[in-house]
């Protein structure tokens, strides 16, 4: 392996999630905008991330007076990544007690 090269070897079984889109919401208080998440979800996929994860801070059903409500409904914003995304997989966090079966 020389400098500069990812090197992959497929025994490790490694596989890198982003989650700038879910765990990054809290800093901006759930706020994500259609037009902020559509841009980093291409900007994400570009680069070659295998796995984006998008929902509210707090998982589904998060958005909600005891953990904030977001600006966009999650289901909006987890289609818009998925009608996006040319490779990427799109992911979601489901904390039992916060989101149910009928969030998914």
């Amino acid at each position: 392996m020389s400098t500069g090269e990812i090197y992959f070897d497929p025994m490790w079984d490694i596989r890198m999630t982003d989650t700038s889109l879910r765990d990054g919401s809290h800093h901006k208080r759930h706020q994500f905008t259609p037009d902020e998440v559509g841009a980093i979800v291409a900007a994400l996929d570009t680069a070659g991330v295998p796995v984006i994860e998008v929902t509210h801070g707090d998982g589904l059903g998060g958005s909600s007076f005891n953990y904030g409500f977001s600006k966009t409904p999650e289901q909006e914003l987890i289609k818009l990544a998925a009608e996006t995304a040319k490779t990427a997989k799109i992911a979601f966090l489901m904390l039992p007690g916060v989101g149910t079966k009928e969030d998914i």
